[in-house]
């Protein structure tokens, strides 16, 4: 994606250049005591802040699409009152008996850390 179409997307779920210079865009999240989502177009990087877990860092920069589709449902969960800690990226899963894994692009877990939404 190209940095003109990456913010215009942020703008749309409210995020704000933190500066001028338009480098630092970021979101506090009030109703979680301003919990800070910030992305980063000088490095390419998305911070996804302290709380969230992070599996695997994938999902942590501007390489793929598919990162704005994780940032936006990280967003929306947070704005129906998910717990920051409450969700996880890129968590690797055990694959039956293969030896192999894979990954959930979000896991949502309870107040009794058990997986509630993969």
């Amino acid at each position: 994606m190209n940095p003109q179409a990456i913010k215009s997307l942020i703008l749309n779920l409210d995020f704000a250049p933190e500066n001028s210079d338009e480098k630092i865009f970021f979101k506090n999240y009030s109703t979680h005591n301003n919990y800070r989502i910030s992305l980063d177009f000088q490095n390419g990087k998305i911070d996804f802040g302290g709380k969230i877990k992070i599996g695997d860092t994938t999902t942590s920069n501007f390489s793929q699409p598919e990162n704005f589709v994780v940032l936006e449902c990280i967003n929306r969960l947070l704005e129906k009152g998910y717990e920051p800690q409450h969700l996880e990226l890129e968590r690797k899963w055990p694959l039956g008996r293969t030896g192999k894994s894979g990954k959930a692009d979000i896991v949502v877990y309870d107040h009794d850390n058990k997986a509630l939404i993969v």
